[in-house]
């Protein structure tokens, strides 16, 4: 495969990418989140839809009606083998010492590439409080929390459902070749496998290009789907 396909994100704000996403997605016309589905306006408020009602029947009194920016791949999954993460390596000035996302984010530029990379970021409800955030090691995928609005014969459901799986597909495998990061191999033969079911359509091949204008890179498998028969191993 050419990996000169792979070019690298100018982007290393992540608060600056979550305004540039805000940009895109309201110029592509794609105003909906990922896991289900949900308008929302340029205030980033999700309209009353499907998932609303679903919301008003269980009074979830937690969940929050407004959109949030948040990782495909998780923070746990694209820096947890990193030293800053794992381990008490970054000193405050009151002596205390940190570990994790805040650690990664004060001395790593690769963490601050990865976090802050397009690519990687889809829109969801924020559902603080009623779940833990994406970037726990409880879930493999960003956003999972608002199937707790959507579920299906009151089900939440545990995976994603098969009309997001190609778009979180191309995003891991993007993250994985883009920095070098290293996929499960139960994880990868499910991520080749929903790319191949659920195709790039019009709308992520428009959130592509935009994107491109933003931070200088495309996601390859969205242009290219056939290049992931020519990655032996992600």
């Amino acid at each position: 495969m050419d990996r000169g396909l792979f070019k690298p994100s100018s982007m290393v704000s992540l608060a600056t990418a979550k305004k540039e996403m805000k940009q895109v997605y309201s110029e592509s016309g794609e105003t909906k989140t990922l896991h289900c589905g949900c308008y929302f306006d340029k205030q980033l408020q999700v309209y009353p839809n499907i998932c609303d009602q679903a919301y008003e029947k269980r009074r979830n009194k937690a969940a929050k009606k407004i959109l949030r920016w948040v990782h495909a791949m998780p923070a746990s999954a694209f820096a947890g083998s990193m030293g800053c993460w794992k381990n008490s390596v970054c000193t405050l000035s009151d002596g205390s010492n940190l570990k994790g996302p805040d650690c990664c984010a004060m001395i790593s530029p690769k963490f601050k590439s990865m976090e802050s990379d397009m690519h990687n970021l889809i829109p969801t409800i924020d559902m603080s409080g009623a779940m833990k955030d994406n970037s726990s090691s409880s879930s493999q995928f960003g956003g999972m929390a608002e199937y707790q609005i959507c579920m299906k014969d009151g089900v939440v459901s545990k995976e994603p459902e098969a009309e997001s799986r190609g778009n979180l597909a191309r995003a891991y495998m993007y993250m994985s070749l883009q920095y070098k990061i290293r996929l499960p191999d139960d994880l990868e033969d499910d991520l080749r496998a929903w790319h191949l079911e659920d195709p790039p359509d019009a709308g992520e091949e428009k959130r592509n290009s935009l994107i491109e204008l933003v931070q200088g890179n495309r996601n390859p498998f969205i242009d290219h789907p056939e290049i992931v028969e020519r990655v032996r191993n992600f």
